[in-house]
């Protein structure tokens, strides 16, 4: 078992935890995500780390052409203007995510991670597997950092990680 502890962890399906633990498997299944109420403590085989871990994102902007894409995320059509041209890897994701964030101030990043990793899992019938920090599901875990941490908000120095 391995632990990734974080500033936050945001398992999407529950209000994000902060100082929180993931504990997954060799395979890469989530075991437990654990809530130590700010107590966090350090424990072996536990890697602390600065940002956010959260599911990793689910890439659907492929799989359907525009104009479907947007009936089934209705919200993002407005940010399509500052869409990167490439979306093909979670950086690529990341990107979009952090442009939104500089285009419209009150998307909270909870609202976003969630629709680029459950909602996207959901439109391809795959969210029994990804999409949230869930016991039981391999979503792999991504850590998003370099951000202001009080207001939970991306900016242009934010990078992301693969962990698991």
């Amino acid at each position: 078992m391995k632990k990734y502890a974080a500033h936050y962890v945001f398992p999407v399906v529950e209000k994000p935890i902060a100082k929180g633990i993931v504990k997954v498997d060799p395979s890469g299944m989530i075991v437990e995500v654990i809530n130590p109420n700010r107590n966090l403590e350090e424990e072996a085989g536990m890697e602390f780390h600065n940002g956010i871990i959260c599911p990793a994102f689910v890439n659907v902007y492929t799989e359907f052409e525009p104009t479907r894409f947007y009936r089934k995320f209705r919200e993002l059509e407005e940010f399509e203007r500052v869409r990167p041209e490439r979306l093909t890897t979670e950086k690529d994701l990341l990107n979009w995510i952090i442009a939104i964030q500089l285009a419209n101030t009150k998307l909270p990043l909870s609202h976003l991670i969630r629709l680029f990793t459950l909602d996207a899992a959901r439109a391809i019938s795959l969210d029994k597997e990804l999409g949230s920090l869930t016991p039981g599901k391999r979503p792999g875990l991504m850590l998003i950092s370099g951000m202001d941490y009080k207001t939970l908000r991306l900016n242009e120095n934010s990078y992301l990680k693969m962990l698991v």
